[in-house]
């Protein structure tokens, strides 16, 4: 197994994609960061009420651990999905099979591969938040925060969450073999139907179950204190995300060992 890890390592980093994927990321935390911090405590106008102002644990967890997670972990569920749709797209996942029969020993090694580049990520996405948002911070005449309440551990928790995306990504792509299908599909889902999800279902009082959704389940990990929605216990928001990661790629290794690779 361990050479099959290193083997799918070599196949992550031998490729442009993976630190295209990464400098997107960054950009895309710093950004957020940024914005986050550039307008917390802003009052938006028309009748909306500002959001907590810099000198409050839950806008210094929104500048950088909250942050770090939304502009990282689509890019990390993206890498994971072409991790496995990748090798269908350009005919490679033939002679893998025939290198590797077990099936599921490959499927477990792109796993325990990309988990480990998903915990890259969410570092190198807690860097951009701690950097940009810290000078935002400091331009607008406001202590770093570094003392607030449940930053460092939520953003351990932020990390975890961003590299179990990763595991979902994988579990896309054994289940939908055509690399752009996958992508629009997790994208479509995570974007646009779960946050419509969220604000259809809570406004009717089911907050209840949206709070099991995947993105839910990570803002648990991520954002305490939120008040939009009541959201699952930091741990058990863990296990739900572990248990999507475990079901969606439970789902993949069975389908890729069952079906036929041409």
């Amino acid at each position: 197994m361990t050479g099959l890890v290193r083997s799918e390592l070599r196949k992550i980093s031998s490729t442009r994609l993976w630190w295209g994927l990464l400098i997107g990321a960054v950009l895309f935390t710093a950004l957020q960061a940024g914005i986050t911090a550039g307008f917390a405590g802003v009052d938006p106008g028309g009748g909306q009420p500002p959001s907590p102002p810099l000198d409050t644990d839950e806008a210094i967890r929104s500048v950088y651990v909250t942050s770090a997670f939304a502009g990282t972990y689509i890019f990390a569920l993206i890498l994971g999905i072409t991790g496995m749709t990748g090798e269908y797209r350009y005919k490679t996942i033939t002679p893998t099979f025939l290198v590797t029969p077990r099936r599921p020993r490959v499927v477990i090694a792109k796993m325990l591969a990309h988990l480990g580049f998903g915990f890259g990520y969410a570092v190198a996405g807690l860097v951009a938040a701690f950097v940009v948002g810290g000078i935002v911070i400091s331009l607008r005449d406001f202590p770093l925060g570094y003392g607030a309440d449940q930053l460092w551990s939520g953003a351990v928790l932020a990390t975890l969450a961003v590299a179990l995306w990763t595991l979902l990504g994988i579990g896309i792509g054994t289940l939908i073999r055509n690399q752009i299908a996958a992508i629009m599909v997790a994208v479509f889902v995570t974007f646009l139907v779960e946050p419509i999800a969220t604000f259809a279902l809570n406004s009717i009082d089911l907050d209840w179950v949206v709070k099991w959704l995947p993105t839910n389940a990570s803002a648990a990990l991520t954002s305490p204190g939120d008040a939009f929605l009541d959201y699952l216990d930091w741990w058990v928001g863990g296990l739900v995300l572990i248990g999507y990661a475990v079901v969606l790629g439970g789902l993949g290794l069975l389908l890729s060992v069952r079906r036929d690779v041409t």
